[in-house]
């Protein structure tokens, strides 16, 4: 098995080629930061669609991860731009290349974005891949394109693409922290949500080997099953989302987001809780 990481030398791509190699994969590493070194990782620039056919070449699946990461590091058209051409190439270069499965990284700032200006919109908790997305940056909105790319590849070409959207993925020192108090009620709209690295590595992993039909997209979130605040979940949601129903029981520190899809579609289960006082959850 053969697999493509992109984005290889950034916080989840890391963690990734490590986690595929432990399971027996070959995994090429590949990001635009220093030379290729002829032992799995090679450097490349995923806008230039050149590129990508040399890369993707006898690969089985692809596991793209590369992106600018976040608004305000670039302009906003480069950072748009970026992300949406070199998500669209992975998926071209893959659909002539014979490359049927794909798993590429979505964000929950689909949603919204913490402390943004403008108002979150949210509908109703748990949150869930059936409700409206609603970008505020052009972070957000370059992962609802490629998003949206992807729903095009699956349905028309025939692949098989899972959109991760993953929210906040916290590196071990930073898992270590958690729980954090809840900020000021000045503070905009907070998101409680989080995920271990380890976990989204995990969660990559299982999307790329899940026996999935063909000709399927599945956005899907993946968090942790708890909140990163040390109040409860339906105290946070009464503070900073008054008036947003809630559909069903939020008990405890339950996150207000739902993980059924991945759970469902291809088996991920977080192993990481933040009010677990061993850290993890199982």
């Amino acid at each position: 098995m053969k697999i493509v990481v992109t984005g290889s030398r950034g916080k989840v791509g890391a963690a990734v080629v490590g986690y595929a190699r432990a399971q027996g994969a070959d995994v090429l590493g590949v990001d635009i930061v220093a030379a290729g070194d002829g032992h799995g990782y090679m450097r490349a620039d995923l806008t230039d669609l050149g590129q990508l056919y040399d890369i993707l070449r006898g690969a089985d699946a692809v596991i793209h991860l590369a992106a600018v990461p976040r608004a305000g590091q670039f302009t906003a058209a480069r950072t748009l731009l970026q992300n949406v051409s070199s998500a669209y190439n992975v998926f071209l270069a893959a659909h002539h290349l014979g490359i049927r499965r794909v798993v590429a990284a979505s964000s929950i700032q689909v949603m919204h974005r913490a402390g943004h200006h403008i108002r979150a919109r949210f509908h109703y908790f748990p949150l869930d891949e059936a409700h409206p997305p609603d970008p505020k940056d052009e972070y957000g909105l370059s992962k609802l394109m490629a998003e949206q790319a992807a729903e095009m590849f699956a349905q028309h070409y025939g692949m098989t693409i899972v959109s991760l959207r993953y929210v906040w993925v916290c590196a071990p020192d930073e898992w270590r922290s958690l729980p954090h108090p809840p900020p000021a009620d000045s503070a905009i709209d907070p998101l409680p949500f989080c995920v271990h690295v380890e976990d989204a590595a995990r969660a990559a992993w299982l999307a790329a080997m899940a026996d999935l039909p063909p000709a399927t997209h599945i956005p899907a979130f993946i968090a942790a099953s708890d909140i990163r605040f040390t109040i409860p979940t339906t105290e946070f949601l009464r503070r900073f989302y008054p008036g947003i129903p809630v559909r069903g029981e939020l008990s405890g520190y339950t996150s207000p987001i739902s993980i059924a899809r991945a759970r469902h579609a291809f088996g991920f289960v977080p192993r990481y809780a933040c009010h677990n006082p061993q850290r993890r959850a199982i």
